[in-house]
């Protein structure tokens, strides 16, 4: 199922002159902005379903104490709170947009991968066939930054989200081929623009 995106890495690898390097990471640029408007649409919902959320957690508190004893209560009376508000307490168009991606975010992976049998260099990178310390860094660090600037974040959760986001990625990308962090890096460029892009816009409307 991947040959046609292993075909299209083979095509940009020409068109650049035979360098592998930066047709991995135009691949995974062009792929990941293929898919901005979802992952906008996706993050935009999660922004107005977090405002709603934080406006009803005084109800949500008082119904705790309410039925602290009664969770089959509890687990009904926040659900009621929630439809009166249009939520749902498990929201299904979220959770349905993120699983859209894994497929073909994992054609996307395998593709790569087999690009990567022969031995290639790239930039610094002297074999993308195997782990770089200065591109698991620069990965980390623009995954640390678009976590600092998550929008309608207290300072509390934007700590232990950058220091989770940080450590995950660092425990994936040190033994991971640089081919692969290529793709890594590209994806986390256009997450860290959209980042910038949605705390810009609702300071805007905060604003206006």
């Amino acid at each position: 199922m991947d040959a046609p995106l292993a075909g299209a890495i083979a095509h940009l690898t020409t068109a650049t002159g035979g360098n592998l390097g930066a047709a991995i990471f135009t691949f995974s640029l062009a792929v990941r902005l293929g898919f901005l408007p979802l992952t906008l649409w996706l993050a935009r919902r999660g922004q107005r379903r977090q405002e709603i959320v934080r406006t009803l957690q005084p109800e949500i508190e008082a119904l705790k104490i309410q039925f602290k004893k009664q969770p089959e209560k509890l687990f009904a009376e926040t659900r009621n709170l929630y439809r009166r508000h249009n939520l749902r307490i498990v929201d299904l168009p979220t959770i349905g947009g993120g699983f859209l991606q894994l497929p073909i975010f994992a054609m996307v992976y395998g593709s790569i991968r087999s690009a990567l049998k022969l031995p290639a260099s790239f930039l610094w990178i002297r074999n993308l066939s195997a782990p770089d310390l200065i591109l698991t860094l620069l990965v980390l660090s623009t995954t640390a930054v678009s976590a600092y600037f998550t929008p309608n974040l207290p300072d509390q959760a934007r700590t232990s989200l950058i220091a989770v986001q940080v450590i995950m990625t660092g425990f994936i990308l040190w033994k991971l081929a640089a081919g692969l962090g290529l793709y890594w890096a590209a994806s986390n460029l256009v997450g860290l623009l959209q980042t910038l892009w949605l705390r810009r816009t609702t300071s805007l409307v905060r604003v206006t």
